[in-house]
């Protein structure tokens, strides 16, 4: 086996984004898997998510130790660290190339390419490098900016890794596809500019998707030195990733409503697995909100989201009996929701009101359906 290789794209992109828009409902993927399981992590407190593992194996492995690969997943986790290192507000950034210094191994420090420091430096051959030279390190630009018309800005920046196992590959038949197994991780992370409390919010953003992507390799590694590296598709030795997509659904100078897709392909599985989690801030304190804090505490208001929740769930896909328990009149029932200008969004996590496979159901409240009982001058009051 060859050892790994981390390939990584960090920041490579800032986009600011105008933060007005309206929720749509999320479903998942149909395909169900096999029966052994194991349970990951939970990443927002509030959910657990079963992953179904295949029984593909490679034939002859034996359980491998691969400290090396630990190494290079272990660097795709710390680039997740985006948004620690402010850019300078006067003025180019330089590096000055010190003794083993390498364009490519400069570049990484900086989550830079060796083509940006090329060109940013009128390099026409990296390997001519001199001890002492000073180097300008590029910026990352933003690809676009749109002007907000409601809220703060939103900044995008996304982290790709992929990493070279050193593993051989191999398809669902035990023969060899050809190369090594490749791990890749897409993620993004946003960032609010500029309303109160930003930090705190913006902290908490950044430490999800750390935990998400540390949850991700955590499993992958083990799973690959206890069975090598199997593909159900015998055409792609890719077909170890993971993809972790944040949308906002509500942004205004009070709060910010944000959706986070999770999508996972782990050794030998036979179908992707899919959920949606969800958070909402309060920016005047920085910290999340909880679904009784929407609610006026005086009146009935867990059964009439019960009731409202249970109605519109017997018309959606993988619903079944398990609703009335799953959409119960329950607080943790309702963790996973979000604000819209158009309603409250509620999602259900996989197996809790019917299905099978990892599918999540969301579904949208109009507001005006729990007009009575929500907290007067709460957080719903503040969008009409």
């Amino acid at each position: 086996m060859r050892s790994p290789v981390l390939r990584v794209t960090g920041r490579a992109l800032a986009l600011v984004l105008t933060v007005a828009m309206a929720a749509t409902a999320c479903g998942g993927s149909d395909e169900v898997a096999e029966p052994a399981t194991t349970t990951i992590v939970e990443l927002f407190g509030d959910t657990s998510t079963t992953t179904t593992i295949g029984r593909l194996a490679v034939p002859g492995w034996t359980f491998t130790e691969l400290p090396d690969l630990w190494e290079a997943v272990g660097e795709c986790v710390d680039l997740t660290e985006v948004g620690a290192e402010p850019l300078p507000t006067e003025g180019p950034r330089t590096v000055v190339v010190e003794s083993g210094d390498s364009l490519g191994k400069i570049a990484k420090r900086f989550d830079r390419t060796v083509d940006q420091f090329m060109r940013a430096n009128g390099i026409s051959d990296p390997n001519l490098l001199k001890v002492g030279q000073v180097l300008i390190v590029p910026r990352q630009q933003a690809a676009a900016e749109v002007e907000a018309t409601d809220g703060p800005a939103i900044l995008i920046e996304p982290v790709y890794c992929e990493i070279d196992t050193g593993v051989p590959a191999f398809g669902p038949d035990g023969a060899q596809i050809g190369g090594p197994g490749m791990i890749e991780v897409f993620a993004d992370w946003k960032r609010i500019e500029g309303p109160r409390e930003a930090p705190r919010v913006n902290g908490r953003l950044r430490g999800l998707m750390i935990a998400s992507v540390q949850t991700f390799v955590d499993d992958v590694v083990p799973l690959i030195e206890r069975h090598g590296y199997p593909c159900r598709d015998p055409a792609n030795n890719r077909c170890v990733w993971m993809q972790h997509q944040w949308k906002v659904l509500l942004a205004t100078d009070d709060h910010l409503s944000v959706r986070d897709t999770v999508r996972r392909l782990l050794p030998g599985a036979s179908a992707v697995e899919s959920e949606v989690r969800a958070e909402t801030f309060d920016l005047s304190t920085g910290l999340p909100l909880r679904i009784g804090d929407l609610f006026d505490p005086e009146t009935g208001w867990l059964e009439a989201l019960s009731a409202a929740a249970v109605e519109r769930l017997v018309d959606q896909p993988w619903t079944d009996e398990r609703r009335v328990a799953g959409a119960g009149p329950e607080p943790e029932n309702f963790r996973r929701f979000n604000l819209t200008r158009g309603g409250l969004v509620l999602g259900f996590a996989p197996g809790t009101i019917g299905g099978s496979g990892s599918h999540t159901v969301s579904i949208t409240i109009p507001y005006r359906i729990l007009d009575g009982y929500w907290q007067p001058g709460g957080p719903v009051s503040l969008l009409d």
